[in-house]
């Protein structure tokens, strides 16, 4: 892969910042809400899928009232919780190491854009990213290739040159029908088991931020194959 990438994507929650825990709390006070019993972490870590309207729909939240009024209480709730979040440790050295050596950098996540791009600000993170993918900004949300598409037509490189980092199998399913290489995530704060992410068939899984941008610049050290 040396030499060979112009672009690296990434997905955002539990890739590049450590939300595990503001989401989870999310999602199980909105369920709450509708009447669900609380679930622990792990409950939710396990159930957890995208997009985030087939999650809700595991709960019989499937009409588009219903899943109006999720929207609506979610990123009420999600607002104050949201300060909580912080980058990876590896976040910012990565993308510093990619930048230095040419590569285009993008975020492809089911976040809303106000959030992300607030977040994004907050952590010091906009000089290097060049593109950015909301929620608003694809006509579907991952496991669809549309948003890793965009992502691409956004930094002007083609699949073949682009990799696309995430921690869920949806990601890989993402970028693998988008047709660029994908590279799982498995660290602390995943969303994603290593089991999982195995079956979804990543050209890599890396176990932190450092080993993502190692795979990336073709220094191969540490891998762990799928």
């Amino acid at each position: 892969m040396a030499g060979a990438v112009d672009a690296a994507l990434f997905d955002w929650s539990g890739t590049l910042v450590d939300d595990l825990d503001a989401v989870w709390r999310t999602n199980d006070q909105t369920l709450m809400s509708f009447g669900v019993p609380h679930q622990d972490v792990e409950t939710f870590r396990e159930k957890f899928i995208l997009p985030w309207q087939s999650f809700y729909g595991l709960y019989g939240l499937r009409s588009a009232e219903a899943l109006k009024e999720v929207d609506s209480r979610f990123w009420k709730i999600y607002g104050p919780l949201s300060l909580e979040i912080r980058p990876f440790p590896g976040t910012v050295p990565m993308l510093t190491r990619l930048k230095s050596k040419g590569i285009k950098t993008g975020i492809v996540t089911q976040t809303k854009r106000g959030p992300l791009l607030e977040q994004i600000e907050r952590f010091g993170l906009a000089k290097l990213i060049d593109a950015t993918v909301g929620a608003e900004d694809a006509d579907e949300l991952k496991p669809s290739p549309k948003p890793v598409l965009a992502a691409l037509e956004r930094l002007g490189v083609d699949a073949g040159g682009a990799v696309f980092t995430g921690d869920m199998v949806e990601d890989i399913v993402a970028g693998k029908s988008a047709g660029v290489q994908v590279i799982s995530i498995v660290q602390k704060g995943s969303y994603g088991t290593e089991q999982k992410v195995k079956s979804g068939g990543p050209f890599r899984i890396a176990h932190d931020l450092d080993e993502v941008a190692d795979i990336i610049l073709g220094i191969r050290r540490r891998l762990t194959a799928p």
